[in-house]
């Protein structure tokens, strides 16, 4: 029963992450990808806090994973619009053209940028914080 329930919340939170970042919710080429995030963070949080996350931090998380995904991911998620093709310019022997920028982002979340994240929300994460004994 508690792996249905997990599942179950890990799908409303990939849902809600797609929404907040505009994405079509019903596209589910990027899944994985946010999959991955909603875990990660996830994890992160249940270790911050100590505990199962909560119904109240769902809002939380989902802008967690938001946050990290717009950082590290949002050339993957929205491509860049693809410039109109510069010229080349070209006077006697010598051409100028323009370089081609080229990104990649790293397949699965970077610690930094989830430690960044958790950060940044540590103040409403620390109202559901246990203590450790």
């Amino acid at each position: 029963m508690q792996i249905q329930r997990l599942k179950a919340e890990r799908e409303l939170i990939i849902t809600e992450v797609k929404r907040r970042m505009g994405l079509d919710v019903n596209d589910t080429e990027h899944d994985y990808l946010i999959g991955t995030y909603v875990d990660e963070v996830g994890w992160r949080i249940r270790n911050y806090i100590n505990r199962d996350i909560p119904d109240d931090l769902s809002y939380t998380w989902v802008a967690m994973v938001a946050s990290a995904l717009s950082t590290e991911q949002i050339n993957v998620l929205r491509p860049p619009v693809e410039p109109v093709e510069a010229f080349e310019l070209k006077i006697g022997d010598t051409s100028i053209k323009p370089a081609k920028a080229t990104t990649t982002a790293p397949a699965t979340p970077t610690v930094t940028v989830i430690e960044e994240v958790l950060r940044d929300y540590q103040g409403e994460l620390n109202a559901f914080r246990r203590p450790r004994w």
